[in-house]
């Protein structure tokens, strides 16, 4: 695994990189020096393998281990350099093996992430191989000479990291706030392809009957999981909160002018941001209604990436400010199909994701045959249990279905 690992990252050197502000630079950089490493730890494990490999409640402590952080360190000369990379294995004897990865979103988003991962595993699975003709196409691109960004969006964004402290004289980032405590539990939640086809069917016919026309966006699978979900959420956390924000990360590649290869290294996400009023999702038609917001917001989104990139963070952190839920992962990532010759991940987690409040992460489904989607949830067991019992009951209950209907449906 290190030797395959080293090979990889010859391909993705800005891994091994250090994010740093030298005195001699208006602005944060990520620098790598020939002869620089990551931190890869190799250690081993009593605990229950297949405890931590469930989609039961489990607590979200006992995911800490499987990681490495990337903590700030001096260098030489007194600056202040965050690691951008690090790894950690995990040996369960006679069960498993975990592999962890912390990856910095100052370098990577998880497309990039997701193509290095690949790169690692295939590089694992053929050592003894020439693989050139094999890896061709994990190859990062490292070239931003089509983009074209808007005017003045450098000094935005600095200017907004001097707003909130950060400068080249005080180099701190702030931290993934935190949500630890002894009754802090995560859990996985399948949403299957049936559900997800009824769900889907029952939008579009309450669309068309409250709207009297077809929605103007594509009802997909992302759309009314992440829907479905949020109502969910919101009735089972209450809260004296007006409005409700959801934050959807989109690959940007493709909706940029021109637009970029899959393969291009960095981090291109945005999140599009669905608000609307709490009274109006616990409603009735709470889901219909979180699905047409969500469904707007990534459709403007994707038309023009650019529009109001000035005021993105802004907006994020004032969201954020109120009750904002983020969505992390995606299904398109194609996690389960990583292996490193001994077959696919039985299961994957996002362990950041269960340190914070309001994070909802989606893979794929782990099971080959099983088609659908993984939702990750984090929280306190109480709010757990009721979250759960509105998943499961929900849908259910959709307004305007009789039980001959719901029979009918549920064969889908």
């Amino acid at each position: 695994m290190k030797h395959s690992l080293s090979l990889a990252l010859q391909h993705y050197f800005p891994l091994v990189g250090k994010l740093t502000w030298s005195p001699q630079c208006t602005a944060p950089e990520i620098v790598y020096v020939d002869g620089d490493s990551i931190s890869f730890t190799v250690v081993e494990s009593n605990f229950s393998f297949h405890h931590l490999c469930g989609n039961h409640p489990r607590n979200a402590n006992e995911f800490s281990p499987l990681n490495t952080p990337l903590l700030p360190r001096s260098s030489t000369t007194g600056e202040i350099i965050y690691p951008l990379l690090a790894m950690r294995v995990t040996l369960f004897p006679n069960s498993g093996i975990c592999v962890g990865l912390s990856i910095s979103h100052a370098v990577s988003d998880a497309m990039t992430a997701g193509h290095f991962m690949k790169l690692w595993t295939l590089f694992c699975n053929n050592l003894e191989q020439e693989t050139t003709s094999l890896f061709s196409h994990l190859l990062p691109s490292f070239d931003r000479t089509t983009i074209i960004k808007p005017p003045g969006i450098d000094t935005t964004y600095l200017n907004f990291l001097e707003n909130i402290n950060i400068s080249q004289q005080s180099f701190l980032l702030p931290t993934t706030p935190t949500y630890f405590g002894h009754d802090k539990v995560v859990a996985t939640f399948i949403m299957d392809l049936p559900k997800i086809k009824k769900l889907k069917k029952w939008v579009r016919s309450r669309i068309i009957e409250i709207n009297k026309k077809e929605p103007s966006f594509n009802i997909s699978t992302l759309v009314v999981t992440c829907a479905y979900v949020w109502v969910c959420l919101i009735k089972a956390l209450g809260g004296d909160n007006s409005r409700e924000h959801l934050a959807i990360p989109m690959d940007c590649r493709a909706h940029l002018d021109p637009a970029l290869p899959e393969t291009y290294f960095g981090n291109c996400v945005l999140c599009c941001f669905a608000t609307t009023n709490k009274e109006d999702l616990v409603g009735e038609d709470g889901i219909v209604i979180a699905v047409e917001v969500i469904g707007k917001a990534i459709h403007t989104l994707g038309k023009s990436v650019f529009d109001d990139l000035h005021n993105f963070l802004d907006k994020f952190f004032s969201l954020a400010s109120e009750r904002l839920f983020v969505v992390g992962g995606s299904p398109k990532l194609g996690a389960y199909d990583l292996s490193f010759g001994w077959g696919r991940p039985k299961k994957i987690d996002y362990i950041s994701a269960t340190t914070a409040l309001g994070y909802i992460t989606l893979f794929e489904c782990g099971d080959d045959g099983y088609k659908g989607l993984e939702i990750g949830i984090a929280m306190e067991k109480a709010e757990m249990d009721a979250f759960t019992s509105f998943f499961e009951d929900s849908l259910n209950n959709l307004p305007g279905q009789n039980s001959s209907s719901m029979a009918r449906l549920s064969k889908i």
